[in-house]
């Protein structure tokens, strides 16, 4: 058979065989069928039956930060919720397939409001499973009501499936574990392993990449069809997301468990000729291998339905290719469970801090430290104008702990901290006790806090708010604090020289400012601060460098909130997030949010909370199911820990 068909003919071959699928009913009898590159030496293929048989269980019976894939455990027998810490063990959800669950009403209140909306009964086991313990069929794209997967890809012209279906599966389990987007960039892999774009490779070879190495973001180093040397920036080790180790999966039903109680896989088969001609109503594909073979090629599956007999597929094709970009792939078709599948488990996944650096805010971060990379780091103020360094575990106990106590001219409330892609470093800002900024980071090199320069205005009357940008590479690090006459002043590092400047000096009749900065899409910035009548008032400075007054909100606040940029309801990963706020008035804790896909730039209070606060400290948006996390100084000194389940 020729490699090369039309429409026309493919289809009088399926019709003969009595196929139960069509080819992309877009195109006319005469049309071509196009060829796609593919990038798999089948000689060189891992079959299934040559791999160890991998006890999964130790897998699905961890603790997942999704409270989703939590409960599915608890209902499989693979989780004990005895020996759940205190704070998860009886947080319940429904599940698409339970009665209680409005899969349209959900989707409706999303498109009104930008959040997810949740109902609050249990799912009955019955209704999601087929076989005894797993669901009869999975679906990543949307699942729970949720969307897990970033944008359909394309290859085009290397033969880089490989890397295609290895980092899919990275970046969706960043997202399904950790809660973020976490686009990342193939050409990062495929460069940094001196492929050439005709290269052929396997996936186990970009995870073994991806293991020793991590695997950057396209602005660290983009995928290059050209064959450019590769060239990453500076900073590529503080924004790789890294994994642990990855797991080689044989057992079909072992494959199906891990899909649901996990995620997504990769896979790799025989590419026959009639599957490039695969369109959007085509059904189940299942091989005519009469139209010859023109090699293998790798996926990613992102789930299966037992009702179809298929894999869920998700190619690296562009959108133009099958449903979207996706496909149903019939079971042991083409060789697909005959060869290996590899999946990354939950714990194994570390983010870095450039995917991290919107969903925190003030003196708390989520950092990669810790079993299952989801430590939560406190700083906060310590006798003699000190800095006490606090964390907890992101597994087992849930406990909190003292670290490291340093410094001696740390003023009140408190700093601004954050990861930065130097190296994973921590680095804050605070205001001292003679009202100039001071410059502190950890070093993860040597494991040591250093102390970098006081600078700034010698006039500094209020919290500083710290962001690495992404002017540069090291991004610009941008802080904005108040002055003692009612000012707000930015102030940026030079990525080059580490040198501080000041940009700009703006707005008047300031009360408070506060370390609520956020870098939008764009590259401008957005920060709260408070104004002398006590109304709460974002401040926008656009990609020309304005400083603008935007919109006012609140009443009655005297003191600093807390803003961070969540994706709690940022629908893929090039949408902007809700910003979330937390402030204290009048003793309780305001929540407030702000919809920013709707744009209308309106703020809503959804909750108040607490008691006897003094001011909230710090917020993130954390691994733990896009969970809103605070930590709050209460009016007796004390530190209190407040989280919000989503």
């Amino acid at each position: 058979m020729a490699d090369q068909l039309n429409a026309g003919t493919l289809r009088q071959l399926l019709g003969a065989a009595n196929a139960t699928w069509r080819i992309d009913d877009r195109l006319d009898d005469a049309a071509p069928i196009k060829r796609y590159p593919l990038g798999v030496d089948l000689a060189k293929v891992v079959r299934a039956q040559t791999l160890p048989h991998v006890d999964i269980r130790p897998f699905v019976g961890e603790t997942s930060a999704n409270p989703f894939l939590r409960q599915r455990r608890i209902e499989q027998g693979f989780l004990d919720v005895d020996r759940l810490p205190e704070q998860i063990r009886d947080f319940r959800l429904p599940l698409p397939g339970s009665p209680q669950f409005d899969g349209a009403a959900d989707v409706a209140a999303l498109n009104v409001s930008g959040r997810m909306v949740v109902p609050a009964a249990g799912a009955p086991l019955q209704a999601m499973t087929g076989t005894p313990g797993r669901a009869a069929s999975v679906d990543w794209r949307n699942r729970f009501g949720w969307s897990w997967l970033t944008k359909i890809k394309d290859q085009d012209p290397c033969e880089s499936c490989w890397c295609f279906g290895a980092v899919g599966v990275v970046e969706a389990m960043a997202r399904i574990e950790h809660a973020v987007w976490a686009l990342r960039s193939e050409g990062d892999v495929h460069d940094g392993m001196g492929a050439k774009c005709a290269d052929v490779g396997w996936p186990s070879h970009a995870l073994d990449f991806i293991k020793a190495h991590g695997v950057a973001d396209a602005g660290c180093w983009p995928y290059h069809p050209d064959d450019a040397a590769y060239k990453p920036t500076s900073d590529r080790s503080g924004r790789t997301v890294r994994i642990d180790d990855y797991v080689s999966l044989g057992n079909v039903d072992d494959q199906k468990t891990w899909l649901d109680s996990v995620g997504p896989l990769t896979a790799c088969f025989t590419c026959y000729n009639d599957f490039f001609g695969y369109g959007p109503n085509s059904g189940t594909y299942t091989a005519n291998t009469n139209t010859g073979v023109a090699g293998g090629h790798c996926i990613v599956i992102v789930g299966y339905d037992d009702a179809k007999q298929a894999w869920l597929i998700r190619n690296s094709w562009s959108t133009s290719w099958g449903m979207a970009g996706y496909g149903w792939f019939g079971y042991g078709q083409a060789d697909i469970d005959n060869n290996a599948k590899y999946g990354v488990a939950a714990s194994a996944v570390n983010p870095d801090p450039w995917t991290k650096r919107r969903v925190h805010a003030g003196n708390f971060i989520e950092s990669g430290n810790g079993a299952n990379h989801r430590n939560f780091e406190v700083w906060a103020p310590a006798p003699g104008n000190a800095i006490r360094h606090y964390w907890r575990e992101g597994y087992g106990s849930l406990n909190w702990h003292v670290a490291e106590t340093q410094g001696n001219d740390m003023a009140q409330p408190g700093p601004a901290v954050t990861g930065t892609t130097y190296d994973r470093n921590f680095e804050m800002i605070y205001r001292t006790t003679t009202n100039r900024l001071h410059h502190r980071f950890f070093d993860q090199a040597s494991g040591q806090w250093k102390d970098g320069p006081v600078f700034g205005p010698a006039n500094v009357g209020g919290t500083p708010a710290l962001v690495q940008g992404d002017f540069g590479a090291p991004g610009n690090f941008e802080v904005v604090v108040r002055l003692a006459d009612g000012t707000l002043q930015h102030w940026w590092r030079n990525a080059g020289n580490f040198a501080w400047a000041a940009s700009a000096t703006f707005g008047r009749q300031i009360a408070f400012s506060s370390p609520s900065l956020v870098e939008r899409g764009d590259r401008g910035l957005d920060v709260i601060a408070v104004n002398d009548d006590g109304t709460m008032q974002r401040w926008m400075r656009d990609p020309a460098f304005h400083w603008i007054a935007c919109e006012k909100f609140g009443s009655n606040v005297r003191c600093e909130p807390v803003m961070l940029e969540g994706q709690f309801a940022a629908p893929d990963e090039t949408a902007q997030g809700n910003y979330e706020l937390c402030v204290q008035v009048a003793g309780v804790v305001q929540h407030w949010w702000r919809n920013n896909v709707a744009g209308a730039g309106t703020w809503s209070m959804s909750a108040t909370f607490g008691a006897n606060v003094a001011r909230v400290l710090g917020m993130i948006e954390g691994s733990f199911g896009f969970d809103l996390e605070v930590v709050v100084e209460l009016t007796d000194g004390r530190l209190q820990h407040f989280w919000r389940n989503d």
